[in-house]
């Protein structure tokens, strides 16, 4: 299957800001490194691919043929992580991995591996008022990486998490991308080289591939 999304001529304002401008890009099956400084909407843009915004023109194309503001499709293919962590506070990380389960994997086996190489075993019971910002943000990173998503979308995946865990995320990625394209944005200088990203840079109003040079610093 020719795994990509594709953004068409897409719009997007908010008040007198522009955002987007006539945006078009494709992702293919690859690892995308999302960057651009403060304010330039790449958080926006993640939202807009998987349909929790809509813009103001243009579509959201995944694979060809299918539009992504059909949320049936987005649920079972397109897996989100954002930076703010809004979960049910009374929910346990068990309760919250059962839940996903059921729409995304019948492997509880697949479950168990990531439990233990995310070290959150000891949090299954605990619910989700009651952990840490980098506790929650492992049990989502785990919802996203189970089952056979076609992108995983994730907004600074690395926040609150310790250099172990960073660093196991990313391996845990790469395992993954065997199978799926992902798009993420990140402030930390982790070693994304372990995902062989394609850096794309939000400049403009458009989506551009940066082609980087030894002595250039880019803001992300």
């Amino acid at each position: 299957m020719h795994t990509s999304i594709q953004l068409r001529k897409l719009n997007k304002s908010f008040a007198d800001k522009v955002l987007f401008s006539d945006l078009s890009y494709t992702f293919k099956r690859q690892a995308y490194h999302l960057i651009g400084k403060n304010g330039v909407g790449k958080s926006i843009l993640l939202k807009l691919i998987v349909g929790l915004e809509l813009p103001d023109s243009g579509s959201i194309v995944l694979n060809d043929k299918y539009l992504v503001t059909a949320n049936e499709l987005n649920k079972k293919n397109l897996f989100y992580v954002p930076d703010d962590l809004a979960i049910y506070p009374f929910l346990t990380g068990e309760e919250f991995l059962v839940w996903m389960a059921k729409a995304r994997t019948n492997n509880p086996g697949e479950i168990n591996y990531l439990v233990k190489q995310l070290d959150v075993q000891s949090h299954l019971k605990t619910a989700f008022g009651n952990m840490s910002f980098g506790t929650k943000k492992k049990f989502l990173l785990i919802s996203a990486l189970i089952g056979h998503p076609e992108f995983i979308i994730l907004d600074e995946p690395l926040n609150g998490l310790d250099t172990k865990s960073q660093h196991t995320l990313l391996l845990l990625l790469k395992e993954k991308l065997n199978d799926c394209g992902m798009i993420l944005t990140t402030h930390h200088d982790a070693n994304l080289e372990l995902l062989e990203t394609i850096k794309v840079e939000i400049v403009n109003h458009h989506v551009v591939d940066v082609h980087e040079t030894s002595d250039e610093s880019m803001v992300v």
